[in-house]
Formats: structure tokens, C-alpha cells, sequence
């Protein structure tokens, strides 16, 4: 017993000289964020709202989706399987005056809960959340600088002794728009006023990690050049990205189907998605965390996922869920200067449709135990690298089409020069059939070069391969091989693209195949190992 009290005194004193000296050097912002490690959003709590319902006490707002009162063991309980971070989001609207100022027992209902957050070990990012919503204050950008600053100003004041595992976060979901174009002048003005704000409040603010907000919860608008980030004398900055990437199978509900007319009037449904784990599938979120460094990490700003997930109480495929989150928190844990926090609103009981649940806080388990296992398993490393899986080359090639019969390659900031394909062709006139290459330019208009057969032959049953040089183009987020009209006489068989130099590439197959068995194998080790307990 007597060893066994000076060991646990010794990691004791390890673990906080550790923590000591990380902070005592003062850590980059990229260093931070790869410390954060695995983060996980406490939903259907401080961001309840509803205009509906009369609001009096903070916990009437905390109550209000039927989450449960956040307690130190919930936070204990998740902090087992490797979770280092607690993103908090707040709806601030309730409880602040047409001017900003903070109801008392609002402010000190937030701060009660960052300390049962902080004084376990976490990091713990607050925010404005769903203030900025269609219909809410924050929405109204520009017009409302001043509440925006003074309500920044109250919750830095609040905060300003506390160590940097506390992180701000300036806003969230804020659909700013000009003319139907995201308003990324009003964005910059409010972050660099947020940023302004807080350094100058004194206290451990300084230097404290901020979280800038990117374009509403587009992935494809924050990664623009148009984007634009504010000053930061400290340069401490992280920039925030929801990923729900492709949104038809992470957030699109069974029955609300988006739609699209095409050339001849004809309402075309493009249902939501079920799936997830296809080659593109794979290529596309690799090629999305490349797009992430090289447009931010590359340039000293680290990248907080703050929202990632699939909504769970749909149709989507059990297995599918998994494997989108477990390549996505590898990715973030393999990449050097971005980290992920799972949106989580837990609670099955919810009416809304986009609902995502995944750890029980009334019952202190996951609703799917694997999820939470994976989560352990990535923060001790006990995992296939998709480094190892890295190719580098000049061009990339795809053989499989998606369920419309096209095929795509996402491109991402990669340059395209060279576009070949080839094609089954079964039609008996120039009429019959037509293809092409397409792709949506910088400005987002969809344009492409169409083919309508080979070379004018009026009958061209076979296999046909063609060429397009497309290096003078505005080829700048994917390249689309596509059925235009007579589908049903045209099958693709593959799509190269060829790019201007060798870039980072994804070998699927090879990946696929190990990392399958890898977390199955170790999962079915886990429910033994767990069963052999219960039973002895």
C-alpha cells in the first residue's frame, strides 16, 4: 500500500509539473490545439431557446430539449474514454438586455458550469451559439456591433483570471447575407472587434486561444480566399469549422429531400443518403482535412472541428456512422494543428429530426458503446495509421460511380490539367446520347465540355476513351464525368484526372481493408473482455 501511495503521489506531481510547464512556455496556438486532443460538444443545455415557452430561471433554459443538469459526473464519466475537451454552447438571448448586459444568475449559471469543467483537466470553449440564428439578435450583423461587444466584454471580464484551458469561441451558425452572397466584410468586422475586445480585458486574456468563427457552417465559405481573418497582436488564434460533410448523409432527414429542376422543368429529388464509406467517400474528407492545412495550418492558424457528426435518429446506416466518425477522428488526431469535438444533443426523446445522440448523460453510457470505445482507442493510438496509406502522385483514377451513374474526383486546392475518361456507349444516334466534363468554377457556376459521341459516327456501340485538357480552366473544387441526357446508353468505367505535380493522394483499398479488421478486432476484444467481468 505504502509503494502504491508514492506512486500515484508521483504521477500526481508528473501530470501537473507537465501541465505546469506547457503553459509556463506558453504554448502556440497549433501546439494547444494539439493538445486538446478529442473534444465533445454538451448539447441541449445552455443552447436551448424557444420563443414559445416563458424562460425565468437558467436551468428553465438548461431543461428546456430535456437534456439533463449538467453534474461533475457526467464530465467524469466521459473523461474515460479520452475526451480532453468540452465545447459548451451557449444561447445567450434570455438573459441579456436590448444593450448586452448579462443577467447575474445567467453568468453565474455558465460559470458554475466551466468550473466543474475546468477543475477536471478539460478544456473548455464557450461561446454565443444560436444568437445568430434567422430571427435573433446576432443575425442582424453590423447593426448590432456594440451588444455584440459589450456582451464579449462582460464574459471576458468574467473569465479573465482563468488559466488558458478556458477558450473563447466569438459566435456560431451566423448567416450574414448581401444580395444573396455571404457577407464576408460584416463577419471580419465583428471577429476583429471580438478579438480587440478580449485582448484588451486584461487579466490571462492576453494570450488566451481564440476561436474565430469561419461563414456560417459552410465548409466550402470558410475555406474561400475570400475569407478573411482579423489581426491578432497575440497570435493566438484557431479558426472554427463544422464538418458535416456531405450533408445529405450527415445531416438530411429520410423525408425532406432536397430538390433541383433541370433544362426541361422536371422536379428531381436527390434523396438523403444512408451510406457512408465508399471511395470517394474516403478521398473526399482526406481531401477536405488537405484543404484545411493548406489553407489555414500551413499558415499558422490550427483548425477546431467544433461541430462534427450524422444525425442518428434516421435511416442512416448503423455501421456507416461509425466508420464516418472514426476516419474523421483520425484524421484530426494525425493531423498536426486540428482536433475534433463531436456534436452531441443526447437525448433519443427529441422531436427534431437532425438529432444526434451518442452518449446517454442520464444513464452515463453511449447509446453505442463502440463509438465511445473508438474514442479510447484513438486517444491511446491504438490505431492504423492513414499516413501509412499515403500515395504521392501526378494523377488519381476512380472506377466506381456514385448511385446517378456519374463519376466525380474532388480536387479540392489541387490543379487539374488533364481530364480522360472512358465510357461504354450502346446508341444507335448523335442524338442519343450526351456527356461531359463539368465542375462548379470559383464563382459556383456550374460549367462543362460536352461530348455527343465519337467523332460524328451515327452508330458507336463500344468502349470509347476521351481526352480533355481542361489546364486553362476554372477546375477548382472537383472534376465530374456526367450523364447529361439517353442515360441509360452511357456507363462509365473511369476517370483520371492528371494534376500539374505530384500531390498527397489516399490509397482506399489498402486502408479500408486493414482499418476494418483493426477496430472490429479490437472492439470484439473489448464486449469479452467486458462480458468475462460482468459474469465473474
Amino acid at each position: 500500500m505504502y509503494y502504491l501511495i508514492i506512486s500515484l503521489f508521483v504521477v500526481s506531481s508528473l501530470s501537473l509539473l507537465i501541465t505546469f510547464f506547457s503553459f509556463s512556455h506558453k504554448m502556440s496556438s497549433i501546439e494547444i490545439v494539439n493538445d486538446m486532443g478529442i473534444g465533445w460538444n454538451m448539447a441541449n443545455s445552455f443552447d436551448c431557446y424557444d420563443d414559445k415557452i416563458e424562460i425565468k430561471t437558467p436551468d428553465d433554459q438548461l431543461k428546456l430539449w430535456g437534456g439533463r443538469i449538467p453534474s461533475k459526473e457526467i464530465f467524469s464519466n466521459i473523461k474515460k474514454y479520452g475526451i480532453k475537451t468540452i465545447r459548451v454552447p451557449i444561447t445567450w438571448k434570455f438573459f441579456i438586455d436590448e444593450v448586452g448586459n448579462v443577467h447575474p444568475d445567467w453568468m453565474t449559471r455558465v460559470k458554475e458550469v466551466v468550473n466543474l469543467i475546468t477543475k477536471q483537466d478539460f478544456y473548455c470553449i464557450i461561446n454565443i451559439h444560436y444568437d445568430g440564428i434567422i430571427g435573433y439578435w446576432l443575425n442582424e450583423g453590423i447593426k448590432v456591433k456594440d451588444k455584440f461587444l459589450n456582451l464579449w466584454s462582460q464574459i471576458a471580464n468574467e473569465f479573465k483570471n482563468y488559466d488558458q484551458h478556458l477558450i473563447f469561441e466569438s459566435m456560431n451558425d451566423i448567416e450574414y447575407k448581401s444580395n444573396d452572397n455571404f457577407n464576408y466584410l460584416d463577419l471580419l468586422s465583428l471577429t476583429q472587434s471580438f478579438v480587440d475586445v478580449v485582448r484588451n480585458s486584461g487579466g490571462k486574456n492576453g494570450d488566451r486561444l481564440l476561436i474565430i468563427s469561419g461563414a456560417n457552417k459552410n465548409f466550402d465559405l470558410t475555406c474561400s480566399t475570400e475569407y478573411k481573418l482579423p489581426i491578432d497582436p497575440s497570435n493566438k488564434i484557431a479558426i472554427s469549422i463544422h464538418y458535416y460533410n456531405p450533408d445529405k448523409f450527415a445531416l438530411e432527414p429520410d423525408d425532406e429531400y432536397w430538390t433541383w429542376i433541370d433544362d426541361s422543368g422536371n422536379i428531381i429529388p436527390l434523396e438523403s443518403l444512408t451510406k457512408w464509406g465508399t471511395e470517394n467517400d474516403y478521398k473526399d474528407m482526406f481531401l477536405d482535412f488537405d484543404t484545411m492545412k493548406k489553407t489555414f495550418v500551413d499558415k499558422g492558424i490550427p483548425v477546431i472541428v467544433t461541430e462534427i457528426g450524422v444525425v442518428t435518429e434516421q435511416k442512416k446506416e448503423k455501421e456507416s456512422i461509425r466508420e464516418f466518425l472514426y476516419f474523421e477522428f483520425l484524421m484530426s488526431s494525425i493531423s498536426n494543428g486540428i482536433m475534433s469535438c463531436l456534436y452531441d444533443n443526447s437525448n433519443k426523446e427529441s422531436p427534431n429530426k437532425r438529432t444526434m445522440n451518442y452518449y446517454d448523460r442520464y444513464n452515463d453510457r453511449w447509446y453505442d458503446e463502440k463509438i465511445g470505445q473508438f474514442f479510447l482507442n484513438i486517444s491511446k493510438g491504438n490505431f492504423i495509421k492513414p499516413t501509412d496509406y499515403f500515395l504521392y502522385s501526378n494523377k488519381e483514377t476512380v472506377t466506381t460511380p456514385n448511385s446517378e451513374g456519374h463519376m466525380n474526383i474532388k480536387i479540392g486546392t489541387r490543379k487539374a490539367m488533364k481530364v480522360i475518361f472512358n465510357v461504354n456507349i450502346i446508341a444507335k444516334y448523335l442524338w442519343d446520347v450526351g456527356f461531359g466534363v463539368c465542375t462548379l468554377n470559383t464563382n459556383g457556376v456550374f460549367s462543362y465540355i460536352q461530348f455527343d459521341g465519337t467523332g460524328g459516327k451515327k452508330k458507336y456501340d463500344g468502349s470509347y476513351t476521351f481526352t480533355a485538357d481542361i489546364s486553362k480552366l476554372d477546375y477548382n473544387s472537383y472534376v465530374q464525368v456526367q450523364r447529361f441526357w439517353g442515360k441509360e446508353n452511357v456507363t462509365f468505367n473511369y476517370l483520371t484526372v492528371e494534376y500539374d505535380k505530384e500531390y498527397t493522394l489516399f490509397d482506399y483499398n489498402a486502408y479500408k481493408s486493414s482499418v476494418q479488421s483493426n477496430y472490429i478486432n479490437i472492439n470484439n476484444i473489448f464486449f469479452c473482455i467486458f462480458f468475462i467481468l460482468v459474469f465473474l
